[in-house]
C-alpha cells in the first residue's frame, strides 16, 4: 500500500464555551447537562447558544445564560482566494474568541445537622458572571492571548457581599506561553506580584536544589494551573461558617467555590469563573461560565 502524502498545511482552531454544567453525586446521582454550550470544529466558524431560566430542584438556578465562539482568518477577503483547491497555501493570521455570560446564578440550600443549625437557609449568589477570551496567531509563532475580561458582579452569601479582585494582566501582558514562563523564571518583580497565583504541582524543587536552580513556574508536563483572582474579601463582617483561602471560598453546608481558575498550555487557555466542589447535603462538582480558546498550525 502506498504511503499517505505529507499532511497539508492548515490551522487547527480551538474555541469552546459553556455556561453551566454539574454532576450531583449524592444523595442521588444526577447529571446536570451542559447548558448554552458553543463549540467550533477544527475549521473554525461561529457558534452561539443561549438559555432561559434554569432551576435544578430549587438547589442551583440562574435566570439566563449565553455563549459565543468564533474563529476565522484575520483577512477574510484574502481567505476567499484559497477556496479554489489551494487551501494549503493559506498562511493568513487568525483570530479566535469566546464569550460566556450567566445571570442571577444562585445556590440555595439548608444546613443539615442538629439544632440550632438544622434548617438554616443558605444562599450564595452572583448577579452576573461574564468572561471573554481572545487569541491570535500569525501562523509562525506561539498563539498570543491578548484579551481577557472577567467580571464577578455582586457576589453575596446570605446578604453579605464578597469583593473579588482580579489581575487579568497576568495573561494579557505575557500573551504567549513562553513569555509567561520566561517572566516567572527571570523577573523577580513578576514572581513577587503574581507568583502566588500559580498552583503548586507537588513536584517543585526544594532545599539546596531549589536555591541553586533558577525559579521554574509550577507545571505538570507543560500544563500550568492558576487563578486570575488576587483576593477575596468580605465587604463587612465575615458570615458565620465561611472561610477564605486564596481564591477559594468554603461555606459550611454548601462546600467550596473556586474563583477565576485558569489553565495555561502552549497553544490554549481555559478560564473557569466558578468551579464548585459541593460537599454538604448535596455532593458533587460543577462549573459556571467557562471559556477555552487557542489553536495552532500543523505541521508546526
Amino acid at each position: 500500500m502506498d504511503s499517505n502524502d505529507p499532511i497539508e498545511k492548515r490551522y487547527i482552531f480551538l474555541a469552546n464555551a459553556v455556561a453551566f454544567a454539574a454532576h450531583i453525586r449524592r444523595p442521588n446521582d444526577h447529571q446536570l447537562k451542559a447548558v448554552a454550550s458553543s463549540s467550533l470544529p477544527v475549521t473554525g466558524g461561529l457558534a452561539e447558544a443561549s438559555s432561559g431560566p434554569q432551576d435544578y430542584n430549587e438547589y442551583i438556578s440562574f435566570a439566563s445564560a449565553s455563549t459565543r465562539a468564533s474563529g476565522d482568518f484575520a483577512d477574510t477577503r484574502r481567505a476567499a482566494d484559497f477556496a479554489n483547491g489551494n487551501h494549503g497555501d493559506n498562511d493568513l493570521s487568525t483570530l479566535t474568541f469566546v464569550e460566556t455570560q450567566v445571570n442571577s446564578f444562585k445556590i440555595s440550600t439548608k444546613l443539615d445537622g442538629p439544632p440550632p443549625a438544622a434548617g438554616k437557609p443558605l444562599t450564595f449568589s452572583v448577579d452576573q458572571l461574564h468572561l471573554r477570551l481572545e487569541s491570535s496567531s500569525d501562523r509562525h509563532t506561539q498563539t498570543a492571548f491578548r484579551g481577557l475580561e472577567a467580571e464577578f458582579k455582586t457576589v453575596t452569601f446570605n446578604g453579605q457581599e464578597l469583593l473579588v479582585s482580579t489581575a487579568p494582566e497576568v495573561c494579557t501582558q505575557y500573551e504567549t506561553y513562553d513569555k509567561l514562563v520566561a517572566a516567572y523564571q527571570e523577573d523577580a518583580r513578576f514572581r513577587k506580584q503574581f507568583g502566588s497565583l500559580f498552583y503548586p504541582m507537588g513536584n517543585e524543587k526544594t532545599g539546596v536544589t531549589a536555591l541553586l536552580s533558577k525559579p521554574t513556574i509550577p507545571n505538570a508536563h507543560g500544563c500550568v494551573v492558576g487563578t486570575i483572582v488576587t483576593g477575596l474579601k468580605w465587604a463587612g463582617k465575615p458570615p458565620e461558617g465561611t472561610e477564605i483561602t486564596g481564591n477559594r471560598l468554603k461555606i459550611d453546608g454548601i462546600g467550596s467555590i473556586y474563583f477565576g481558575e485558569i489553565i495555561f498550555e502552549p497553544y490554549s487557555r481555559r478560564l473557569t469563573l466558578l468551579r464548585l466542589q459541593l460537599g454538604s447535603i448535596n455532593g458533587g462538582g460543577g462549573a459556571a461560565c467557562e471559556g477555552h480558546t487557542g489553536g495552532q498550525s500543523i505541521p508546526p
